[in-house]
């Protein structure tokens, strides 16, 4: 009689397999939003073990948020230069200033050169027409000034203060209006001598 042969059991190990600590915190990068940084952790994992299809699904997640991040941006800051330049042509130059600053501003905050690539236009375009348009507002205000209209001339370089807020010419400025004001105040209160 033939006895049947068992098949060997695998040899019992004391601990369970270990889970790959970068793995889990690009899955977690990932799940939080942190695309680049998710990318560097998978791409650690696949060099280590280039078949890590968690590492692969993972990857290509994270590319994918990524580009679609930068897709979202770069249309963002493309239609803030756009509102930006209407604005200055129609000449409503605080919220042509407001929507350039926040231009810039979301470019700073993208911390990523690359991304003007994307972009129909330099980021230092941006820079000169905000550049051109605190000067029209500084001049605006001193021709008011010149003009007597003291109160509006503070109106023009308060507007230089809200686009650019440590504008010191600006600043100055109004602080010379408002000496003025008071000046001019005090001798129209103060009463005639005969």
């Amino acid at each position: 009689m033939k006895e049947l042969q068992q098949t060997p059991e695998p040899p019992e190990t004391s601990e369970p397999a270990k889970a790959n600590p970068r793995l889990e915190a690009g899955q977690q990068l990932l799940k939080q939003g942190k695309h680049k940084e998710a990318i560097v952790e998978f791409e650690a994992v696949l060099r280590a073990d280039p078949s890590s299809q968690p590492a692969v699904l993972g990857l290509r997640s994270a590319q994918k948020k990524l580009k679609e991040e930068r897709e979202k941006t770069a249309r963002s800051l493309i239609q803030l230069n756009e509102n930006g330049l209407q604005f200055y042509h129609r000449e409503e130059y605080l919220r042509a200033g407001l929507a350039w600053k926040e231009a810039l501003e979301l470019f700073r905050s993208q911390n990523d050169p690359t991304m003007e690539q994307e972009l129909p236009f330099r980021i230092d375009e941006i820079t000169t027409h905000l550049d051109q348009l605190i000067r029209i507002l500084v001049d605006k205000g001193i021709l008011l000034y010149r003009q007597g209209e003291l109160q509006n001339a503070v109106y023009a370089w308060q507007d230089v203060l809200i686009v650019e807020p440590e504008h010191a010419e600006a600043k100055d400025y109004i602080h010379k209006a408002r000496v003025k004001m008071e000046t001019l105040e005090t001798f129209s209160s103060s009463p005639s001598s005969p």
